[in-house]
């Protein structure tokens, strides 16, 4: 009986262990070939990227800090070969190269439209979440990653696979569900020249991606894209910060994925704090820090602020921590050892046409990060140092790392601390043939899984049904990614078979 005992809780201890093996956020990616190694959390170290992004990144490690991959849009050696000015995103493998199979990923070089999140059904795989916020790639797509290919460099086994044709705010978020074990993805609707307030929610289960629910909450985008959403630490609330400085609070369950208790906070949006950049919330959430930014033609001054979020007044309560001249503050980021991380972008005259800055040069503005030493203090006891986090010779522009919180745990004492209870999983990774044709680039991205088969023989009809080609393709592990250009070809809808030793799937794109 105690042999039967032991046995119930090693296999028990096991099931949990593996439902509930984190990933942690402790290499950062970010900037023009930067990086921060937070495995040591009481010194960080500067650390290399070969991304040469104006803002938009994310980075994975494994459970003892280890980089497992990254991602970003653009990648340095493709711009300084004249071909990087793209806006696409690329993802990068533990040993700073593309990953096979990891370009051209749909975006739209924003710079909080990217993030990543394990697969709870496969612990060697991710799921990278891509938003196209302005131009014609609009929407919401993925693309999923395997590192159980080359030797733990991986490959992306699907890609630009779209969940949504609305065009979307400038900001995705992830929380992991409150059973430990799925997670929860939150983006916002933006409708030009409509204005909207939908809050999408997506759940990622074992089984795949799906829309769980669409909420009509807070104020509508109207014309301005730049909404950013963060969680706090524990995952119970949802923040917003708009450009026009009004600011949002949501209660937020993990267990049913629905918001509740909206809370606006009136910023300070008239002049000089004209545009809300970026926010983080400090780790016991009683503040919030804002990055603002005001510019006419004869000024360049902006505002680093912290707010009270227990003050009554929280507009009276905010507190100008720092004012850059003829530098803009960027995005702001809670680091792995609770500090806050700040990037700023130089407003030299050798700035570059691409958003970044001249390869050459290097500054005190492009080469270090600002930091909030101790955010939970007020005013200048929470210690804010300015440039004081040095880069390694590497820079820095808006962006840095949109990485969820990989290391928060189930909820615990709450309905869903179970996976035996809950909500019920649906199936909804059925065989289907997954076109999105890019009009950009004038490329279809033909994707598919669960296929029964080893080899895909593909073929592109015209909507008469001539034959334009045919091909044949490996299916790895019941997985299918295939792109093809078809900037020759004049517009119309084109039809797509593919078949396997076993199945027959079909679909339609049209080039417009």
């Amino acid at each position: 009986m105690k042999a039967v005992r032991s046995l119930l809780v090693f296999i028990l201890f096991s099931i949990f262990g593996s439902l509930n093996a984190q990933n942690t956020d402790r290499y950062w990616a970010f900037g023009d070939s930067a990086g921060i190694d937070f495995s040591n959390l009481s010194s960080p170290v500067p650390a290399s990227s070969i991304l040469r992004s104006r803002g938009t990144c994310a980075s994975i490690c494994d459970s003892t800090g280890n980089l497992l991959f990254y991602c970003g849009s653009p990648l340095k050696s493709l711009w300084l070969s004249g071909i990087g000015n793209s806006k696409y995103g690329f993802v990068v493998n533990k040993s700073h190269q593309l990953m096979q199979n990891g370009d051209t990923l749909i975006g739209s070089a924003w710079y909080q439209e990217m993030i990543i999140v394990p697969d709870p059904g496969n612990s060697m795989q991710y799921y990278l979440f891509c938003l196209g916020v302005s131009g014609t790639n609009n929407g919401l797509y993925y693309s999923k990653v395997d590192l159980s290919y080359n030797l733990g460099l991986g490959k992306v086994i699907q890609k630009n696979i779209r969940l949504s044709t609305d065009t979307m705010t400038d900001g995705v978020a992830v929380i992991r569900n409150g059973n430990g074990r799925d997670w929860w993805l939150i983006v916002r609707n933006w409708t030009k020249p409509q204005s909207t307030n939908a809050i999408m929610i997506y759940s990622i289960t074992s089984t795949g991606v799906q829309l769980f629910s669409t909420q009509n909450l807070g104020i509508p985008t109207i014309d301005d894209g730049f909404f950013r959403l963060k969680f706090n630490s524990d995952g119970s609330r949802l923040y917003n910060v708009s450009a026009r400085g009004i600011i949002e609070r949501f209660d937020f369950d993990r267990c049913t994925g629905v918001l509740s208790n909206e809370t606006t906070f009136e910023g300070l949006s008239g002049p000089p704090y004209k545009f809300y950049w970026g926010f983080e919330v400090s780790p016991d959430e009683s503040k919030m820090y804002v990055s603002s930014i005001y510019q006419t033609a004869n000024q360049d001054t902006s505002y680093l602020i912290q707010f009270d979020l227990n003050s009554s007044n929280f507009a009276a309560s905010a507190d100008t921590l720092h004012v850059f001249l003829n530098d803009t503050p960027g995005l702001l980021k809670m680091g792995p050892d609770n500090k806050i991380y700040l990037s700023t972008m130089s407003l030299s005259p050798d700035t570059c046409f691409d958003y970044l800055f001249c390869y050459g040069n290097i500054n005190t503005t492009n080469s270090n990060l600002s930091v909030i030493n101790s955010p939970d203090s007020s005013g200048t006891a929470c210690d804010f140092q300015p440039f004081s986090f040095f880069l390694g010779g590497h820079k820095a522009y808006a962006g840095l790392p949109n990485n969820p919180n990989y290391e928060l745990g189930a909820w615990i004492g709450s309905p869903c601390d179970t996976l035996t209870v809950g909500l019920p999983s649906i199936d909804v990774t059925r065989k289907e043939l997954k076109l999105y044709y890019s009009s950009n680039i004038k490329t279809v991205f033909i994707n598919a899984e669960k296929l029964s088969g080893r080899t895909a023989n593909v073929q592109f009809y015209t909507s008469s049904g001539q034959l334009l080609e045919e091909l044949s393709e490996p299916i790895n592990a019941g997985y299918f990614t295939y792109s093809s250009s078809f900037a020759s070809q004049p517009d119309g809808v084109y039809v797509v078979r593919l078949l396997t030793e076993k199945e027959v799937l079909t679909g339609k794109f049209v080039k417009q």
